[in-house]
């Protein structure tokens, strides 16, 4: 365990993620793009991505309830939900963390509601609903 903490160690408290000397020629020429040097904001934005992909692809279509990978939706809502948990926790709460506990709610429901799609789809073809026999009147 010690060697994982030393080589671990000079990461402790470092918030920069790209400190190379191209990554800071970089953004002194363009300090608006400085804030994705920050690990407190890339961090969610690459999080976001995880929750934007599929609601887009749900509230679009362009995702069939097939294709769905039940594996990997469980295991991005479970994620998400324990994710969700621990942000309540954090002490003291800050726009941070509730923003934090927002983007893993929305990927626990989108992926929640993706498991729901491909399980019910599922269901569908080995129970095939029956055709409903309501007599339609026609003149």
């Amino acid at each position: 365990m010690q060697f994982v903490r030393k080589l671990l160690e000079k990461y402790i408290g470092n918030t920069v993620v790209f400190n190379g000397p191209r990554a800071t020629a970089f953004f002194a020429r363009n300090p608006k793009l400085e804030f994705l040097n920050n690990v407190t904001n890339l961090a969610p934005m690459m999080k976001w991505s995880l929750s934007i992909v599929p609601i887009s692809q749900i509230i679009s279509g362009t995702k069939p309830p097939q294709t769905i990978d039940l594996a990997q939706a469980s295991s991005l809502c479970a994620t998400g939900t324990v994710w969700t948990y621990y942000a309540t926790l954090i002490q003291p709460q800050n726009n941070g963390t509730r923003l934090l506990a927002i983007c893993n709610g929305a990927m626990a429901m989108c992926h929640g509601y993706n498991i729901y799609r491909k399980t019910t789809h599922e269901r569908s073809i080995k129970n095939p609903l029956h055709v409903n026999t309501t007599a339609v009147a026609t003149d």
